[in-house]
C-alpha cells in the first residue's frame, strides 16, 4: 500500500505557520539579545556612575582637607617659630570643631616630639617612628588607611565595635630662611569615607537592595566593604583595569560563586592632591540588577508565542480558504472516476485554477454522460443474431 502524500491544506498550513512564526521566533531572539545588552550596559553604567559619584566625593573632601592644613601649616610657618603652643592649639581645635572628620591634629618639631595637639593628646609623646612624621617632614603627604596604634587608647572607640582607622594628611614646617622645624600632621577618621558612600548610595531612595559598595586600595585590598571581604584581595577584570586608571563596568564572577554587576571607579585627586590611589567598587547581584529586564525578555517571549498561535490559526484558517473549492472537486473527479455521473462538480470562483478545473472537470463529465448515452443507444440498435 503506496503512502498517501500529505494533503494540500497541510502543506499550506505548515508553510503559512513557518513564514509567519519564523519571522517573529528570530524578531523575539533578536529583541531579546538587545534587551540583554541594553539592560547590562545600563545597569553597568547605573552603577559605574555610583562609583564615580563616591570616588569624586572623597577626592573632593580629602583636597578640602589638605588645603585645610596646608593653610594652618602657612599660618604656623609664618610665625618663623614653633614656640606658641598656646595659640596653634586654639587653631587646630578650632579646626576640628568645624570639621570633625579630623580624629586627631598636633605639630611636632624635628625630632618627633609633640608640642601642641588637639585636647593635648599625645602632646610630649614621640611620634618620630611614624610614617606620617617622617614622611611629612620632607613634603607633603597623605597616607593611606592604617588603624590606630598610638591613639587606639586616647579616643572613644567606634560605635560599631570595629578598631578605629585614620587617613593621614601631614604638612613639613619650614622658616621663611628653609630652616625645617617640624610637621604638622593630622589622623582623618575613615567613618567619613563610610558616611560619603552610604549618603551617595542613599540619593534618590537608594541604596537598592544588594548594593555594596567598597574602596580599595591601589592593589585591590579591601579597605571597606561587607565583613566577608575587608581585609581581602579582590582580583577581577574591573579592578585591573581601574589600577590602570580606566573606569571599568561587567557582570563578574566572584570568589563567592556569585555573579555581580561590577563598576570599579579610581581616585584620581584634586589640585595639588594627587590621591592615594583608592579604588570605589559598586557592585550588585546580575540576577537583581537585570530583574527588570528577565521581566521584560518574559513578557516577549510570551508576546512570541502569542502571536506564533495566532499565526497558526490564521494560517490554517487561510489554508482551509484555499483548499476548500480544491476538496469539493477533488471529491467530484473521485465520484466521476467511479462512474457516478450524476453527481454536480460544484462550481467556483475562489482563484482562476479552481475555475478553470471545475470547468474542465464539467467538461470531462459532459463527455462522459455523451459517451455513456451512444453507448447504450448503440446497444438497444444491434440486431439479435
Amino acid at each position: 500500500m503506496s503512502h498517501r502524500p500529505p494533503t494540500l491544506k497541510r502543506r499550506l498550513t505548515i508553510g503559512l505557520f513557518g513564514l509567519c512564526v519564523a519571522p517573529i521566533l528570530a524578531l523575539c531572539l533578536y529583541a531579546n539579545g538587545v534587551v540583554s545588552r541594553y539592560a547590562h550596559d545600563n545597569a553597568g553604567i547605573d552603577l559605574q556612575n555610583s562609583s564615580g559619584r563616591i570616588a569624586r566625593q572623597l577626592d573632593l573632601g580629602l583636597y578640602e582637607r589638605w588645603r585645610s592644613i596646608a593653610l594652618v601649616a602657612t599660618l604656623i610657618n609664618a610665625q618663623g617659630a614653633l614656640t606658641q603652643a598656646d595659640a596653634f592649639r586654639l587653631q587646630i581645635e578650632a579646626l576640628q570643631r568645624d570639621f570633625p572628620i579630623y580624629a586627631w591634629i598636633g605639630i611636632a618639631d624635628t625630632g618627633g616630639r609633640v608640642l601642641v595637639s588637639t585636647k593635648r593628646i599625645l602632646e610630649q609623646a614621640d611620634v618620630s617612628a611614624r610614617p606620617w612624621f617622617r614622611a611629612g617632614i620632607q613634603a607633603p603627604f597623605a597616607g593611606d588607611v592604617h588603624e590606630a596604634v598610638m591613639l587606639a587608647q586616647k579616643l572613644p572607640p567606634n560605635a560599631n565595635g570595629e578598631p578605629l582607622r585614620f587617613v593621614d594628611i601631614a604638612m613639613p614646617l619650614v622658616r621663611g630662611d628653609g630652616v625645617p622645624m617640624g610637621t604638622l600632621g593630622a589622623h582623618l577618621s575613615w567613618s567619613w569615607v563610610e558616611e560619603v558612600t552610604r549618603s551617595v548610595l542613599d540619593q534618590n531612595g537608594r541604596p537598592s537592595a544588594g548594593t555594596d559598595a567598597m574602596v580599595l586600595s591601589r592593589d585591590g585590598l579591601v579597605l571597606m566593604g561587607p565583613a566577608g571581604l575587608q581585609g581581602t584581595v579582590v582580583d577581577l577584570a574591573s579592578v585591573r583595569a581601574g589600577r590602570q586608571g580606566v573606569a571599568a563596568s561587567q557582570v563578574e564572577a566572584w570568589p563567592d560563586g556569585g555573579e555581580y554587576v561590577t563598576a570599579v571607579v579610581p581616585t584620581r585627586g584634586e589640585g595639588d592632591y594627587h590621591g592615594i590611589g583608592w579604588l570605589v567598587l559598586v557592585r550588585q547581584p546580575a540576577d537583581l540588577a537585570l530583574s527588570a529586564v528577565s521581566d521584560l525578555r518574559h513578557r516577549i517571549l510570551l508576546a512570541g508565542l502569542a502571536a506564533a498561535l495566532l499565526a497558526c490559526a490564521v494560517g490554517w484558517t487561510l489554508a482551509g480558504r484555499i483548499t476548500r473549492p480544491l476538496d469539493a472537486i477533488t471529491r467530484a473527479a473521485e465520484r466521476l472516476g467511479h462512474g457516478d455521473l450524476s453527481a454536480p462538480v460544484p462550481p467556483t470562483r475562489a482563484f482562476a485554477e479552481a475555475v478553470t478545473l471545475s470547468a474542465g472537470l464539467v467538461r470531462i463529465a459532459a463527455a462522459l454522460a455523451a459517451h455513456r448515452e451512444t453507448a447504450e443507444r448503440d446497444t438497444v440498435d444491434e440486431p439479435v443474431r
